[in-house]
């Protein structure tokens, strides 16, 4: 900023010196390109400082930021180690990691509202508590552990075999 002021300095020296007035219609001009100038860079110097300002308040952000994540981190760390014994009331999809060398049976459920399909693991169903499994997407509850899956599961189960009888009949015939 220091150069363009001194280099306005300068072209106002200049106009001065070579008699540059407000008598002429150039000179008008002239004197009022120069208070223009001057203006902008009046604006150009307060931008900078206000740049300056923000740029440092954002780094500040930014470290507290840093230190609120870390401390996040932290403390969710050793929630999820406590919470892995409590949370029996709800199932999400992207928690589940099964044991390797064991196949687990499982089923999706297509969420109604937003139509994200949930997966439902064997776990679940074989627990005697009722259980709510919430859709991971929008949160609304797609199935209920309780004692009327087991007679949806059945007839389901029972219209697959039925099925699968027709078929063997008429691959038979």
């Amino acid at each position: 900023m220091e150069e363009l002021r001194s280099r306005l300095g300068y072209l106002r020296g200049l106009a001065d010196g070579l008699n540059v007035g407000e008598s002429t219609a150039e000179g008008k001009v002239i004197r009022q390109i120069i208070a223009v100038l001057d203006d902008m860079i009046g604006s150009l110097e307060a931008l900078k400082e206000d740049y300056e300002e923000l740029f440092s308040y954002v780094e500040s952000i930014d470290e507290d930021l840093t230190e609120l994540e870390d401390s996040f981190m932290q403390d969710d760390d050793e929630e999820d180690d406590e919470d892995d014994e409590d949370d029996d009331n709800y199932y999400e999809e992207d928690d589940y990691e099964p044991d390797q060398g064991e196949e687990d049976i499982c089923f999706t459920v297509e969420c109604p509202e937003c139509r994200y399909e949930v997966t439902i693991d064997e776990d679940i169903l074989e627990d005697e508590e009722s259980l709510e499994v919430l859709c991971p997407k929008c949160g609304r509850v797609v199935f209920v552990n309780d004692e009327e899956w087991e007679d949806e599961l059945s007839e389901a189960l029972d219209d697959d075999e039925d099925e699968e009888e027709d078929e063997e009949e008429e691959k038979k015939k």
